[in-house]
C-alpha cells in the first residue's frame, strides 16, 4: 500500500511538472517586441527605448533578432562598406535562431545559426523566464552563455553581469 502511494505521488509530481512546463511553453509562443534592456555589473546600464527587435517562439523553434542599444545601427557610407563599417554593423546586432526547451522556469536556446559562429555547433544560452499577461522577461548572467571554442564548449568569460530583457507580446 505504501509503495502504491509513493508511485502515485511520483506520477502526480512528474505529471504536474510536465503540465506546468507545457503551459509555460504555450504562454511564450508568439512574437515579442524587445521593449527594454537592463544590464548590471561591468557594463551596467538601461536601454529604455531600444532599437527594433523581435523574438519569435514557435512550438520548438525560436528566432532572436534585436539591437541592444537605443542608438540607430551604423549606416554604410557607400554600397561597398569598409572593414570598419562591417565590424560596427556586426557588433550592433544580436541574431540567432534554433531550438529551445523549457525546464521549470529556465529557457535554454540552442542556436542552429547565429551571428557569432561560436554560438552554433554546441553553443547554448539559458534564461530565467517570467511572464505576466503580455509581458515576458528573460534574465541571464554572462556565464549563462556557452560558446564553441575549438572542440570545447566554454562559458563566456569576463566580469560578472546580468541582463534582463522586457518583451511585449505583438501576436
Amino acid at each position: 500500500m505504501k509503495r502504491t502511494i509513493l508511485v502515485l505521488s511520483a506520477i502526480f509530481i512528474v505529471g504536474g511538472s510536465a503540465i506546468a512546463q507545457n503551459h509555460l511553453g504555450k504562454q511564450i509562443r508568439g512574437i515579442w517586441r524587445v521593449a527594454e534592456i537592463t544590464t548590471t555589473g561591468n557594463d551596467a546600464g538601461e536601454v529604455a527605448d531600444p532599437q527594433p527587435g523581435l523574438i519569435i517562439f514557435g512550438k520548438k523553434y525560436y528566432s532572436m533578432t534585436y539591437v541592444s542599444s537605443d542608438k540607430e545601427r551604423p549606416i554604410y557610407a557607400a554600397a561597398a562598406p569598409t572593414t570598419a563599417e562591417k565590424l560596427a554593423a556586426f557588433d550592433s546586432i544580436i541574431v540567432n535562431a534554433g531550438t529551445y526547451e523549457i525546464s521549470g522556469k529556465t529557457l535554454t536556446v540552442r542556436p542552429t545559426v547565429a551571428r557569432n559562429p561560436g554560438f552554433t555547433g554546441g553553443g547554448f544560452a539559458t534564461y530565467q523566464i517570467s511572464i505576466d499577461g503580455k509581458t515576458l522577461w528573460l534574465t541571464n548572467k554572462n556565464s549563462d552563455f556557452n560558446f564553441r571554442v575549438g572542440s570545447k564548449i566554454v562559458p563566456l568569460g569576463g566580469p560578472s553581469s546580468e541582463t534582463r530583457m522586457k518583451l511585449i507580446r505583438l501576436e
